[in-house]
């Protein structure tokens, strides 16, 4: 027993250091995007004005922004810097999987649980995201493992460990409360109810009510949602491709084709009760906190976004595992099968690590990357709207204030620090015009130019509109020019441009 227990926690490590690596892989990249900067916005804030913000919005993101403050405090705020706890977070949470694979069924469950966990595109684009997506799958599966090693034990420290991981778990992401029932569930279906029933009770409740403060003030604080849309008939795709497989059909389909063979396919005896430990754990951990957010979006208002689920993925490879190895009875086959998911992922891994990947092929870096060498200590700056930024491109030195240390931002208004918010104010152009005489140059950060309308589809089943857009026809453009200014230097990106003017 000892030295398979070494084994498996030598298995896991290797796991966690390999997934850690390769998660980390091009994080530094991608450009920043909304809702990474909201990370930064809030994490770089003093304590106390942290504090406020949270008292206003986003408090269900208090414990990573707390968490990231510290940590921005140690390496600074970079693409990479931002990702990296991302990227370790995918890493511990594929060594839970095997982890979880391992005490499920075998060392080969195991591990080929957690190579699959790392194959899957949901867990890649998780990597690469300043979000706390991967930290909130990392919490799962060892709020699981720790479920199964209380339920075999029976011992209280267990169930005490139980209950403060599943609090944490809570506070870290509030939708992991989801995995409550969905516990329940497995304890039932695993045959531990009438044994551990009691004791599951007690730590269950134990964990909920410590975590209930945060639960009660998410509900407080549930009109910030409000932009989420609405089911639709487009939820089948959500659920089959973007929930876990987002920007790769291809490995969808190729384990959707995977799982009903699995499903199909009557295993070896001895890989049997393996897939029935599998599927008693992952399928309530799967099914529950779908039906939780999409029978809330239905009754109440829409909380139900592809996203949300991440934490769901280790549940996902486990289910993947389990296949494989029912259909793939020889090592060489099940080597085949791992190796064809492999190369069905290294599209969408090389995707989601390009310049412009994320939604709205956002540029907010690749902006400050050029200015960086350009901008001088003096110069005015001025920021307009955007019809795909939902705040304003101001949140261009958002992404890297240092960029613009020393100039002068003329339309700055109330801060967002002081008034708990999470965007600065930007004031409109008409407020800030009379200031212009007592700049010499000038630099506008506006929307892309668009000669006809484009309409682009997020795969949180949102369709947002860009009317056509050019900036000489914009009141900006004429308020510079009547102030005596010139356009001296222009650079278009993806969706932003950056103006130089100068008189």
């Amino acid at each position: 027993m000892a030295h398979r227990t070494t084994v498996c926690a030598q298995d896991a490590v290797l796991i966690t250091l390999l997934g850690s690596i390769v998660a980390a892989v091009g994080t530094w990249r991608p450009s920043f995007w909304y809702d990474e900067l909201a990370t930064l916005s809030v994490s770089l804030r003093s304590r106390a004005d942290l504090d406020r913000v949270l008292g206003n919005v986003d408090v269900v993101h208090g414990l990573y922004y707390v968490s990231m403050r510290y940590w921005f405090g140690l390496f600074g705020a970079s693409e990479f810097s931002a990702r990296l706890p991302s990227a370790l977070a995918v890493g511990v949470a594929a060594g839970g999987v095997v982890v979880l694979g391992q005490r499920l069924g075998s060392r080969r469950l195991g591990l080929l649980a957690g190579v699959v966990f790392l194959l899957l595109p949901r867990v890649t684009w998780a990597a690469v995201e300043a979000r706390s997506y991967a930290p909130s799958a990392a919490a799962a599966v060892w709020l699981t493992v720790l479920l199964l090693v209380a339920c075999r034990s029976g011992r209280l420290r267990w169930w005490a460990v139980y209950a403060a991981v599943l609090a944490l778990s809570v506070v870290l992401f509030l939708y992991t409360v989801a995995l409550i029932p969905a516990h329940l569930i497995a304890v039932a279906l695993r045959g531990d109810l009438r044994g551990r029933g009691l004791a599951w009770l007690g730590a269950a409740l134990t964990g909920f009510v410590a975590a209930s403060p945060l639960v009660l003030e998410a509900f407080a604080q549930a009109g910030q949602t409000s932009w989420i849309p609405p089911l639709d008939r487009n939820l089948p795709r959500i659920i089959w491709e973007y929930q876990w497989f987002v920007g790769a059909p291809w490995f969808a389909v190729a384990f959707t084709v995977l799982i009903t063979g699995g499903v199909a396919v009557r295993p070896e005896a001895k890989v049997a009760p393996q897939r029935r430990g599998v599927l008693t754990t992952a399928v309530p951990w799967i099914l529950v906190p779908m039906v939780m957010l999409g029978g809330y979006s239905l009754v109440a208002s829409p909380v139900y976004l592809d996203r949300y689920l991440t934490f769901t993925t280790p549940a996902v490879a486990l289910i993947g595992a389990a296949a494989i190895m029912a259909v793939a009875v020889r090592t060489w086959a099940i080597a085949g099968v791992t190796g064809a998911l492999v190369l069905l992922t290294v599209p969408s891994f090389v995707e989601q690590r390009s310049e412009w990947s994320d939604p709205s092929g956002m540029d907010f870096s690749t902006v400050n990357d050029y200015v960086a060498g350009r901008l001088e200590p003096g110069d005015c700056v001025l920021f307009g709207g955007a019809a795909w930024n939902p705040a304003s491109q101001r949140l261009v030195s958002t992404a890297r204030p240092e960029t613009f240390a020393g100039t002068r931002d003329l339309g700055l208004g109330r801060t967002a620090a002081v008034e708990g918010w999470l965007w600065d104010e930007n004031l409109p152009f008409q407020a800030v015009a009379g200031r212009l005489p007592t700049c010499e140059v000038v630099w506008f950060f506006a929307d892309a130019e668009r000669m006809t309308e484009q309409r682009i589809y997020h795969t949180s089943n949102q369709w947002w509109t860009l009317p056509p857009h050019r900036f000489e026809w914009t009141p900006e453009y004429a308020g510079l020019v009547n102030a005596g200014f010139r356009m001296d230097e222009r650079q278009q990106f993806n969706v932003s441009q950056a103006i130089r003017f100068v008189r």
